[in-house]
């Protein structure tokens, strides 16, 4: 446990949180939405720091994540805990667990060992998964600094609800910034995550991105039959990532599978998801891809100006063809957005 290092002290020992847009106001003695942040005496508390639900040493493709460092392993940490309650959440075991019980039960990797097991894997990162990494902001980020000082690069995989004041916190330290961009629609986010409007979500990726461009940024979009798979919300989304993003913003249309309380659901057509990617294509985005659904190529880089295969992908080998070591085409040096 820890003190937040977000947060306003307010009368009659209340204190408001400030790591996400809930922005919860917690009486004494009580926890937050995402169940993870304690008021204790008028103090805030994060009581999940340190405490990991999972550890693996993942391919950086598994975030996913496309365009950083291709081919390389990170140490992949999540703990317990949410600020959404995503009804088709893949990770529910872990992301609606209460937080303050299952930080009896998790396992406690302070910082530095979680550096030291970096190593011993030889991850060349470390991303903070599987659940949402905005309520272990204090804990990111003391693992953040750590791995700057030992030349490891560092990933966030996010819902994107976070603060303008956390993103300025975790920003010095952070290599990649991938968020999930579910849909336009408020409806979507009121009925299936328990948050009363999309536009945050937006925002904060747009603040991210003009403030610090120098941030590798990639979206993802589950796509749910009925619920956001209609060709214009689809195309909404592509065309937000074209305009506030920049058209060489990777973006994933991942496929659905029934799971949590969204199991009456079927999985993702996949001629929807085909349908997705060139409804991408068409917005002006130059990398579009298909996610949880085995393919041939659409998981593959291509060259958006002469058509070379840059990059060639199967499930999670990952081969680089023809990519210089500044990120361009070696056919055509045209900048494909690689970081190497």
């Amino acid at each position: 446990m820890k003190e937040a290092i977000l947060y306003q002290k307010l009368p009659k020992n209340k204190v408001r949180c400030g790591v996400c847009q809930r922005r919860c106001i917690i009486p004494d003695g009580d926890v937050g939405y995402c169940k993870t942040r304690v008021n204790k005496n008028g103090k805030l508390y994060a009581t999940i720091y340190g405490i990991a639900s999972a550890i693996n040493n993942d391919p950086i493709e598994k975030k996913p994540v496309f365009h950083y460092k291709p081919g390389s392993s990170c140490l992949s940490l999540g703990t317990f805990g949410c600020n959404f309650k995503c009804l088709f959440c893949q990770n529910w075991n872990i992301s609606w667990a209460d937080g303050v019980a299952e930080a009896r039960h998790g396992t406690k990797l302070n910082p530095q060992q979680a550096i030291k097991l970096a190593q011993k894997y030889n991850s060349e990162g470390i991303a903070i998964t599987y659940n949402e990494p905005t309520i272990w902001l204090e804990y990111s980020l003391d693992v953040f600094k750590l791995a700057k000082k030992n030349h490891l690069y560092t990933v966030w995989v996010t819902n994107g609800y976070a603060t303008k004041e956390t993103i300025d916190i975790i920003a010095p330290y952070l290599d990649v910034y991938r968020v999930d961009l579910k849909s336009f629609d408020d409806h979507f986010y009121q009925k299936l995550i328990n948050v009363p409007r999309a536009s945050g979500v937006f925002e904060t990726t747009k603040y991210l991105h003009q403030k610090y461009p120098e941030i590798h940024l990639e979206c993802v979009t589950n796509i749910i039959p009925t619920w956001n798979d209609q060709p214009k919300t689809l195309a909404s989304i592509a065309q937000w990532i074209k305009k506030n993003l920049g058209g060489v913003t990777p973006w994933h249309v991942t496929r659905f599978y029934p799971d949590a309380e969204l199991n009456n659901v079927p999985p993702t057509p996949p001629e929807t998801l085909f349908k997705a990617r060139e409804i991408g294509l068409e917005a002006g985005l130059s990398f579009v891809y298909i996610g949880n659904l085995p393919v041939e190529k659409e998981d593959d880089t291509y060259c958006p100006k002469c058509g070379n295969l840059a990059i060639r992908r199967t499930g999670y080998l990952t081969e680089i063809l023809g990519v210089d070591q500044k990120g361009r085409c070696l056919d055509c040096q045209e900048d494909l957005n690689i970081k190497r």
